[in-house]
């Protein structure tokens, strides 16, 4: 299974290239239901994000596809998703803080993220709009902090007309180099890597800080 799953991230253009082939213009509903759902359900965090834009926009440079439509899709599917994830968030918290504290439950920790992102809401939506799992848990987590609405949707826009934006266009414009599809899969691998950087770094930062 997990073999299998790594295939799939590893050559998601050509997977891509197959059911385009087969599918045509559906590829557009394909990618859109992918963003919204690795958007918007913590239970799918899984799904290809970075990778997968990166995979689509070389797809898009040698097909009959529009890149800017594609581009406001999957913002739209990437702003929607997260929404619907605030959603639930918000949902649920009332239930978790009105829960008594356990061994493995403190509701002081949720009041904690509700001053988090009330403080630094909008660069924590930003960046993590870069790191894969994370992404997802952010919005559940901004809605059981209770995080003001239109702020949040406000960043959550700009930050993924950020995240799309440069991932699918830069693809679309250098996908294409002999260099870059000869070493597509190591490229893929790097995306990987370069977005979970940041969640390593502060995972790091903490320990240490702990440790001193």
């Amino acid at each position: 299974m997990l073999s299998q799953f790594l295939q799939l991230i590893l050559h998601l253009d050509s997977y891509l290239q197959v059911f385009f082939m087969h599918y045509g213009d559906w590829i557009y509903a394909l990618l859109f239901l992918i963003i919204f759902l690795e958007s918007g359900c913590i239970l799918t965090a899984f799904l290809p994000g970075d990778s997968l834009l990166f995979a689509a926009g070389t797809m898009v440079a040698v097909s009959a596809l529009n890149i800017h439509l594609l581009a406001v899709l999957l913002i739209v599917a990437a702003v929607l998703g997260a929404s619907v994830n605030y959603a639930l968030g918000a949902w649920i918290g009332p239930y978790i803080f009105n829960k008594p504290k356990t061994r493995w439950f403190n509701p002081e920790h949720i009041r904690e993220a509700h001053d988090f992102f009330e403080r630094y809401g909008w660069s924590a939506i930003v960046i993590t709009r870069f790191v894969p799992i994370i992404r997802t848990f952010v919005p559940f987590v901004a809605g059981i902090g209770r995080m003001n609405f239109k702020k949040y949707l406000f960043f959550n826009a700009l930050a993924a007309f950020i995240w799309i934006g440069a991932i699918l266009y830069l693809s679309y414009a250098f996908g294409q180099l002999p260099w870059i599809k000869a070493h597509f899969s190591w490229i893929v691998l790097g995306i990987i890597l370069i977005s979970v950087l940041p969640m390593l770094f502060a995972w790091i930062r903490k320990k240490t800080h702990v440790v001193d």
